[in-house]
């Protein structure tokens, strides 16, 4: 299988500081467990604002410290490359725990607002329940993180999750926070594994979790399995992370 490296523009991301064990904490809860996010990369020059279609593209040939920050909320995701169906993919397996793979950004969702992946699930959580605390875990997330006011934890996210039962399209409040909101976009048992993609509309999405404004900038992705609260074992594969000015740009040339 050959795909294409698109990188972001500019240089590579600096590190971002994270937060102590009160933060990690509130991450847990649904929120953001950063102090201050630096950009994952540098603003797109002028010219490239009106011409550049995918702002960046994550192949997971690698896993790139200085681009992915692995962040334990309570124990511990094991995060691997590997490959799977003749593809190179991050691996996450999660046994009683969880931690989460947070990657800087600083774009504008109304000119860059479509978010995809490809995903795959082989080992539901047994026992969710993402309506109560106690069953609160997920197979797969990917978390969008905007610039709200308030503390980092309270920053507001929309969560997109794979659920062992709830349907597809789905929308309900983290039993932790309001300021997270989680959407179905994959059920169930009929598709593991199974390779699934996944298109977004950032803009459109967080209108209907927050209400008829217009989307802040969108200052970090998250990727994550979790079994911390009902001490069960999940097993996911993430690929092909897109951020693009329209869906299905597979073939656009990298941002110059």
């Amino acid at each position: 299988m050959t795909r294409r490296h698109i990188r972001p523009p500019g240089d590579r991301p600096h590190l971002f500081t994270l937060l102590g064990p009160l933060a990690l904490v509130s991450l847990a809860i649904g929120g953001c467990s950063f102090r201050q996010i630096a950009r994952s990369w540098r603003p797109l020059p002028p010219s490239a604002s009106t011409t550049t279609l995918v702002l960046w593209f994550e192949p997971f040939e690698t896993l790139d410290p200085e681009r992915w920050r692995h962040t334990e909320v309570k124990g511990r995701t094991q995060y691997d490359i590997v490959t799977l169906d003749e593809r190179r993919c991050l691996k996450a397996e999660s046994r009683d725990g969880a931690s989460i793979l947070l990657a800087a950004a600083d774009f504008d969702p109304d000119k860059f607002e479509w978010l995809s992946w490809s995903w795959r699930v082989d080992q539901l959580v047994e026992g969710e329940a993402l309506d109560r605390k106690q069953g609160s875990d997920a197979a797969a997330r990917v978390y969008v993180y905007f610039e709200t006011p308030g503390l980092p934890w309270q920053k507001r996210n929309i969560d997109y999750v794979w659920s062992a039962t709830l349907p597809v399209g789905t929308i309900l409040q983290s039993a932790f926070a309001a300021s997270s909101k989680m959407i179905v976009v994959e059920s169930g048992t009929s598709a593991l594994g199974q390779w699934r993609r996944v298109e977004r509309n950032l803009e459109e999405d967080y209108r209907r979790c927050f209400g008829k404004y217009d989307p802040p900038n969108v200052i970090a992705i998250g990727l994550m399995t979790d079994t911390d609260n009902t001490h069960s074992v999940a097993i996911a594969y993430f690929d092909d992370l897109r951020i693009s000015r329209r869906p299905g740009d597979d073939d656009e040339p990298p941002p110059q």
